[in-house]
């Protein structure tokens, strides 16, 4: 027996939402590092990484000094997690604009003011 094209229609909505949106309880726990996700607001470490040759995503923790980072998420995930705290994401002078670039996480550097000089 199969449904009528228009209950379809009209069931499609609420069946994207559960998809994208996990369940409707407003009480959803965050995910541990290593399990699946499907968004970064899914993990506790903010972070939910797509593995790069597979549909698969983890939670991951942020980058680390010296690491790959990326800023940018696409559909809810990244491919490089960002920079954990007091670190940031540098990215190379000559990157594109349209590719997807990487940079490399670095420390802050804490700019000192100049000390004004009186003669």
């Amino acid at each position: 027996m199969m449904l009528p094209q228009w209950l379809l229609l009209l069931l499609l909505p609420s069946f994207l939402l559960v998809l994208t949106r996990g369940s409707f309880s407003p009480t959803n726990k965050l995910l541990d590092l290593k399990e699946f996700c499907q968004r970064n607001q899914d993990c506790k470490s903010g972070c939910c990484r797509q593995a790069p040759n597979t549909c698969e995503a983890h939670c991951t923790e942020k980058g680390s000094e010296s690491s790959l980072c990326q800023v940018q998420a696409y559909f809810g995930q990244y491919r490089e997690c960002p920079c954990q705290r007091n670190l940031t994401c540098a990215y190379p002078k000559n990157a594109k604009w349209l590719s997807i670039t990487y940079g490399f996480c670095q420390k802050v550097e804490k700019k000192t003011l100049a000390r004004r000089m009186f003669f």
